[in-house]
């Protein structure tokens, strides 16, 4: 399904690092095409919309060997969202939000210092907070981010999305791997090499430090993770610590897999002048009926535990039909109090077709 360009030697013979040739040079992307049509309670359906995205990613990769014989992964990612919108003269426009989303995309430099050991500079890269538990289709990023739901996965300081540095650790003989993340700016994903971060940015470092299972303490097909985060109040705005922790656990046999996850924040933002508790709860359970067709069912809570205290609650059901070089996704979700908004009720048939080369 995923088929590398690998390049010739002579394609990168220029290419030269501390005297050594780059030993391997891989490309690699994949791209969606999402249809969505949905439906709203709210004001009589006049928020009802319909219509196409897409979003395309190209990686770039390579690895080998330093001078001192320690292995080595480096690479970096360009992401392209569709950002067309139609203005209320029918006309198309692009925003300009396109070149964040190129440049916030995963780059890297990882080296391993001895067998499971690996330091690494970068952003959005290193194993973080975002991780969710087996399902057909995420809940949260495709169902819940176009519905304008309160639920994220990003929860807290979220540093991965900020450059810093990391170590990653494999604990022999339990399956798990713990990571160390931390960032000097909050909102920083990396200036121009010339200079140091904008002197207007008036948030603080953070840190993040998590653990993953896979197979973990050698039952097989047990998945587990937690996570914690937590960023200093912003200088001048922040009036306490942005602070996010996760965890999730699955476990899947016979075809079945099923699991629980629980995210939560303090703050929805770092210059929010109040607290705005949000505790994202999902359940799912999926089913491969044949080697080609999975379903499955799915339930994201969004509590909120301020003023007001409505919850919101999405309910999906999905279908996925694997093509071979292209998967089908089918879901159908209905939503209660998006936003956490009271009798802000909708309904999202949606449609995706992706693919990897």
């Amino acid at each position: 399904m995923k088929n590398k360009l690998l390049l010739s030697s002579a394609l990168i013979s220029g290419l030269m690092v501390g005297g050594s040739a780059i030993a391997q040079t891989t490309i690699s992307g994949d791209l969606a095409i999402a249809f969505k049509s949905q439906s709203y309670d709210l004001s009589g359906g006049a928020a009802s919309k319909r219509g196409f995205g897409r979003e395309s990613q190209v990686n770039v990769a390579n690895k080998g060997k330093l001078a001192n014989g320690m292995n080595y992964v480096a690479g970096f990612s360009l992401e392209f969202d569709g950002n067309a919108r139609t203005s209320t003269t029918n006309a198309q426009t692009l925003t300009q939000t396109e070149a964040a989303s190129i440049s916030n995309e995963n780059l890297y430099i990882d080296v391993e210092l001895t067998p499971g050991t690996t330091i690494t500079v970068g952003v959005d890269h290193i194993q973080n907070i975002t991780r969710e538990i087996p399902q057909v289709l995420s809940q949260i990023d495709h169902v819940g981010a176009g519905l304008g739901s309160n639920a994220t996965n990003g929860v807290g300081a979220n540093p991965k999305e900020n450059f810093g540095i990391g170590i990653v650790q494999v604990v022999p003989g339990t399956g798990l791997t713990a990571s160390y993340n931390y960032t000097p700016n909050g909102g920083d994903y990396g200036l121009t090499d010339q200079a140091a971060d904008a002197t207007t940015n008036d948030r603080n470092s953070a840190y993040e430090y998590g653990v993953v299972g896979v197979d973990a303490f050698g039952v097989k097909g047990l998945g587990l993770s937690f996570f914690k985060n937590k960023e200093e109040k912003a200088i001048s705005t922040g009036t306490s610590d942005l602070e996010g922790r996760a965890f999730t656990i699955s476990y899947a046999a016979q075809g079945f897999t099923g699991g629980y996850q629980q995210h939560k924040q303090n703050r929805t933002g770092p210059s929010e002048t109040a607290n705005k508790d949000l505790t994202m709860k999902q359940i799912a359970v999926t089913y491969a009926a044949t080697k080609q067709i999975t379903v499955g069912l799915s339930q994201l809570k969004t509590d909120n535990e301020t003023a007001g205290k409505v919850d919101e609650t999405i309910r999906s059901l999905q279908l996925g039909y694997n093509l071979g070089p292209v998967a089908l996704i089918v879901s159908a979700s209905k939503a209660e109090d998006v936003a956490n908004t009271a009798g802000n009720d909708a309904k999202e048939l949606g449609i995706r077709l992706s693919t990897k080369f």
